[in-house]
């Protein structure tokens, strides 16, 4: 059919043109869905930074005397690589920034202040991330000065951010950002700060600071502030992200205040609360407002990048909390907007189990130090491949070739049940309904889609 043609509708003929502005105006829109991925704390320990700088490659200087150009931001390309094609993938990534960014030689760092390059971040953007929260207990490790810095790298990177501000009020300041028709915002702060407290001057570099009873002298603002802020922060999107700084070091449970707190966020208007600071993980909660509006509680994701638990090593039988602080996970959470002009709803949770891969107890004599996250299905997978391809070999008749196989399929069979063992411990925190996501990836309903910043009051 063309334009200009007829169709009969009964004993009526109707122009073509006519028509088709009636049939679009029928047509109901489509669903329109925003998938976010969310990780861990991002820690550059000392051995972390060792091996981006071990595995960083570069090219020859353009011009005599000028410094070679990195072709992998200084090697923290190879630090995120296993996991970047999820966060690449995804519509919005989100990680904790778990340190001050400086490019200050003379930064002092030691085993809990942590300071890390610009590349990070460059590398960090280069992985996917799109958005990071900056409140939390080490923002204040390089000083006021650090936390402005820190704002710089991020904003040349093109990386959002919440938590910190050149101020009181900007610390405050949630990212908005509109993705397929749908305005997502985030929000950030944390409840410890290492006993520092913010400057008294409200126009100075600030941190979103919400004290527990112990630090209330420290200034910062109260639990009820914080709740009023995420009042008028989900006003201004169609779904608000909060992130929360909180909780006990290597506790596997929250305690009853977080429980408290995170549905407090979620009935003054969040869609979700991610929680952060613990560096192991802990449960996954789905909540129901008296509305009956879903929501999501996430109240630790664990360690995504760290050098904790390098010497950890599995042995069936025992103990295994050393390992904890090197679980993590993916959360993949979905938001739909079922039609136009409708409420957008929290429409689907999964995980992708991460194991933070460490050979600091297990490298041979030259071996480069490692770390990295890892999708556990995958490494599973690749694990069985190898060991099937083995299982496929003639067997040896030379004594050495024979001892060599020996080895390696033990060391394999070890990984395996390593990873076996972690992936079960990991997927406890789930409550029932909730998925194991595929670690293939999905592809993006729309590729050209961008994530505009939103800068209205």
């Amino acid at each position: 059919m063309h334009v200009g043609e007829s169709i009969k509708l009964g004993d009526v003929l109707v122009p073509v043109l006519l028509l088709a502005p009636l049939l679009c105006a029928q047509t109901p829109a489509a669903p329109s869905r925003v998938e976010l991925v969310f990780g861990g704390d991002v820690i550059p320990h000392g051995a972390v930074k060792q091996v981006a700088e071990e595995h960083a490659r570069t090219a020859p200087a353009e011009e005599k005397g000028a410094p070679a150009l990195s072709l992998n931001n200084e090697g923290w390309d190879h630090v995120f690589g296993p996991i970047a094609d999820v966060l690449r993938t995804s519509d919005v990534a989100v990680v904790n920034l778990e340190t001050p960014v400086t490019d200050n030689k003379k930064a002092v760092t030691r085993e809990l202040l942590f300071n890390a390059p610009s590349a990070m971040v460059r590398a960090l953007a280069a992985a996917g991330v799109k958005v990071v929260s900056t409140g939390n207990n080490h923002a204040r490790d390089q000083h006021l000065t650090g936390v402005l810095e820190t704002l710089r790298h991020l904003d040349a990177a093109g990386i959002q951010h919440t938590g910190t501000g050149v101020s009181l009020e900007t610390a405050w300041e949630p990212v908005v950002m509109e993705v397929k028709g749908v305005r997502l915002g985030f929000l950030s702060f944390t409840r410890w700060l290492n006993g520092y407290s913010n400057p008294k001057d409200p126009a100075e570099a600030h941190v979103a600071y919400v004290p527990y009873p112990v630090h209330v002298k420290n200034r910062g603002v109260s639990v009820e502030h914080a709740v009023e802020r995420v009042r008028m922060a989900a006003a201004r999107c169609d779904v608000l992200i909060v992130m929360v700084h909180w909780g006990t070091e290597y506790a596997g449970q929250p305690r009853p205040e977080e429980k408290q707190v995170a549905r407090a966020l979620i009935d003054a208007g969040a869609g979700a609360v991610i929680g952060h600071h613990p560096h192991v993980l802990q449960p996954l909660e789905s909540y129901t407002t008296a509305e009956g509006r879903k929501a999501l509680i996430a109240y630790s994701l664990g360690n995504l990048v760290a050098n904790q638990s390098r010497f950890y090593a599995y042995q069936p039988g025992k103990s295994d909390k050393q390992g904890d602080t090197r679980d993590s996970m993916l959360l993949r959470v979905s938001f739909t907007r079922r039609e136009a002009g409708g409420p957008v709803e929290l429409d689907g949770v999964s995980v992708l189990p991460v194991w933070i891969e460490n050979n600091a107890r297990t490298r041979k004599k030259k071996e480069l130090r490692n770390i990295q996250p890892v999708l556990i299905d995958r490494e599973l997978g690749a694990i069985q491949e190898r060991v099937s391809l083995l299982d496929g070999r003639p067997e040896p008749t030379d004594r050495k070739e024979k001892a060599e196989l020996k080895k390696e399929r033990a060391v394999l069979e070890h990984r395996l049940t390593t990873h076996k063992f972690r992936r079960a411990g990991i997927l406890k925190m789930l409550p029932e309904g909730f998925e194991v996501a595929s670690p293939e990836l999905r592809r993006r309903e729309d590729s050209t889609a961008s994530a505009a910043v939103q800068s209205e009051p």
